[in-house]
Order: C-alpha cells, then structure tokens, then sequence
C-alpha cells in the first residue's frame, strides 16, 4: 500500500514523474502488456452487438466510429474532440453514467448529453436490452454471472431507496464485462504461473498487475522470445472455457522505467 501502486495516475504529470522511479534492473528492461479495450470487446460479446464486433474485428477505431454515428458525420471528419467525447461515452455507458454525468464530464449541456446517449442506444441496441435483462436476472436471483460463470452477489438490489436500488442495478450491469476481464487476466497469471520454470523465463519477473495490465522484468536480450510468449498466453487464456467471436488484443510497451514502457 506505500503507495498503491493500482492508483498510480497515467495522464498527470505527478503521474508520471513517480512511474519513472520505478526503474529495471542493470542489463534488464520493464515491459507492460496490456489488454486494449477489452471491457469494449466484452460487451460486444455479451450484449451480442454485431456491428461492434464487426468493427473489432475490422480493427476499426471504436471511438471515431462511435463518434461518427452519434453525430451523423464521416468517420475521417471526427475531431479529436469529438473522438475524446464518444470514448467518454463508450465507457461510461458500462458504468451507468448518467446524462448529469456525462454533461460533466465532456462539458456540454444536460440535454445534449442525453441525446448523445440516446442515439448511442439507438446505435447499439442490445446494450440496451443487456441492461434490462441483467436487471430482470438480477431481481429473480441476487447475483449474476460472468461469462466464464463465476457469479457475482449484488447487495441491495431490492432496496426500497430508489438511489441505492439503482447504485445496485449499475453494479449488476458492469460486473459480468468488469468481472469476465478480471477471470481472464486471471487465468492468464496462473497460465503463465505454471510455465515460469522454463528457460526463457529464467530472467523474467512477473512484478504487478494493475487491472487490465500485467508489468514483468526482464533481461533485454531475452525481450523479443518472452515478448511473443506473453501476448499469446493473454490473448488466448479464455479458451477453451469461453468462446469470443472477437480477438482479444494486447498491447505492448517496452522501456527502462515505468513510464517508458507503458
């Protein structure tokens, strides 16, 4: 805890500056694997959205494309503005944000930010009947499931303030996409758990997770071997429990210290 290393920032320049202080050993790199945007590319799945999967699997940027569809724009004529708006969107929308909320957030009015989510619905409408199904499950059982079936209990679910029953409701629709990446990044840990006696892991140090992201150590003559290795392992530790109809995609960064590498 001194410091929580999960709660380092990213973007801040205080960020940073501590991210450089954590620096690999003489001879030794950092190197940070990330899954990108994989809470995107769980709902794709579980709320069936073809045409998100459609765009996963086109390697389309998810923001841009969003962006262009609630705005009713060309796709290469979306600012970065408008792309930083929709990713604002895109995830908040797996948290309940709210039209309050998002007002806030992307600094525009109540009532444009409501008509952003309402045409986002309308652009993606099984994320819509996801909700309500997972509300309806949720009601009749106290819990719900990730895809790998892991259930996860809600408390108050049936409370009988609107405010906590509705706090409820958000966890119960976020916690199968949060919690299916947590079972996969989890998988992958022991995956690689079991195969740390090999050679090519002789110099390799798993040191941190932090959520979607896993930071080993490793020897700089050893990167490109261990490289390969890890990106297999994270993209495939679902199978053969769960079958995705998209790819999962980890990015790679490489450097002396934290901040270099991510």
């Amino acid at each position: 805890t001194d410091p929580n290393l999960q709660n380092i920032p990213i973007k801040t320049e205080d960020g940073k500056d501590i991210r450089k202080s954590f620096i690999a050993e003489e001879g030794s790199k950092l190197i940070c694997f990330d899954y990108s945007q994989i809470e995107l590319r769980l709902l794709s799945q579980i709320a069936n959205i073809n045409s998100l999967k459609k765009a996963f699997i086109e390697n389309q940027d998810i923001h841009k494309l969003t962006a262009s569809q609630i705005l009713n724009i060309p796709i290469d004529q979306v600012s970065q503005e408008e792309r930083r708006n929709a990713k604002a969107i895109n995830f908040g929308i797996i948290y309940g944000l709210s039209a309050f909320g998002l007002s806030k957030q992307i600094g525009v009015s109540r009532s444009e930010a409501k008509n952003y989510i309402e045409e986002y619905f309308l652009m993606y409408p099984g994320i819509k009947e996801y909700m309500e199904f997972t509300k309806d499950f949720l009601q009749k059982n106290g819990y719900v499931k990730t895809l790998l079936g892991r259930k996860i209990n809600i408390k108050d679910y049936n409370s009988k303030n609107p405010m906590i029953r509705n706090y409820a409701e958000r966890q119960a629709i976020n916690a199968p996409i949060q919690g299916t990446a947590a079972d996969i990044i989890k998988r992958a840990m022991i995956k690689l758990y079991k195969i740390k006696h090999q050679d090519v892991f002789s110099k390799t140090a798993m040191l941190l997770q932090v959520h979607d992201e896993l930071v080993f150590e490793t020897a700089e003559n050893n990167i490109e071997n261990i490289k390969a290795i890890i990106v297999d392992i994270m993209m495939n530790s679902h199978k053969p429990l769960i079958k995705l109809d998209i790819p999962l995609a980890v990015s790679v960064g490489e450097g002396k210290n934290w901040e270099e590498a991510h």
